[in-house]
């Protein structure tokens, strides 16, 4: 479920009465986004001095465990984690490739990493008795918001291209376990559940704590057109993993998780020709369905 708020109208403007010229109008490029969490995977603490890079630089913004940096479309992206203390000391890679936008259009994939420190092997726990199971479901689901519905979309431009900030609450990130590891091992042995705690992180790039953003889409419109619809598009994967030890199989868990979300905008002809314009009240309005 998503929150749409109204957000500031931004353009530039040009007088045709006294002789300006009308500029053709042109999309803006699309957007790409990497964003995401550096957690300790046992505690769930947020890791605050790792080393990042996305796509072999620094993030743009690191604070309290969470970065971001732009992403590219159409094309591999690489996500580097490393810290003293962790993983052995080896750098953790995320490789994933975000689908190419048209132009006016977002998005944002999230990359959550879990790191496990360094630790002395359990000499009681025998790696070689483990067995894992895989599976993973990909999930696409999206919401239309519409102008009738949500007054703050009620947007048309006359001659000149038009761009508008709304603001997205209640936007589902991250990842969310069920049962709990601890809950479907009870009974394990201490070294099974912490190498299930470790896989999972490992091998879930979108692992944590599921939570909600806010997030401004700009809303293009363009000459002559008034918005229909703006389409938020979530791509995400339900993933299960089945763990036993010793020929003990234990209850599956879930992990369910968003990948993407992208937003897209949708016109018909602006049949008025009147001056721009946007309307829209103030706070947050409920756009779930």
């Amino acid at each position: 479920m998503a929150i749409l708020a109204v957000g500031t109208m931004f353009t530039s403007c040009y007088d045709s009465e006294n002789g300006d010229v009308t500029k053709p109008y042109v999309a803006p490029d699309p957007v790409y986004l990497i964003s995401g969490t550096i957690t300790d995977v046992e505690t769930g603490a947020a890791i605050t001095d790792a080393t990042i890079t996305v796509n072999g630089t620094a993030p743009t913004q690191y604070s309290d465990g969470i970065f971001s940096a732009p992403g590219k479309g159409g094309v591999l992206n690489t996500v580097t984690v490393k810290k003293a203390g962790y993983n052995e000391d080896a750098t953790v890679t995320r490789e994933f490739t975000i689908a190419a936008l048209d132009k006016g259009q977002s998005s944002t994939t999230v990359v959550n990493i879990a790191l496990k420190t360094n630790g002395t092997p359990d000499p009681d726990f025998d790696l070689n008795k483990v067995t894992m199971t895989v599976t993973t479901k990909m999930l696409n689901e999206e919401e239309v918001f519409t102008p009738e519905e949500w007054p703050g979309l009620d947007l048309a431009a006359s001659e000149e291209p038009l761009f508008f900030d709304r603001t997205f609450a209640d936007i589902e990130i991250g990842a969310e376990v069920k049962p709990t590891i601890e809950t479907a091992l009870d009974g394990a042995p201490a070294g099974l559940i912490n190498y299930a705690n470790s896989t999972i992180g490992i091998y879930e790039g979108l692992f944590g704590k599921k939570q909600t953003i806010r997030t401004t889409y700009t809303v293009p419109v363009p000459p002559y057109q008034t918005v229909k619809s703006v389409t938020l598009k979530y791509e995400g994967a339900k993933t299960t993993y089945t763990f036993g030890y010793d020929g003990t199989t234990y209850p599956a868990v879930d992990v369910t998780a968003l990948k993407t979300y992208s937003f897209s905008t949708q016109y018909i002809p602006n049949h008025g020709h009147g001056h721009g314009h946007g309307h829209g009240h103030g706070g947050d309005l409920n756009a779930g369905g």
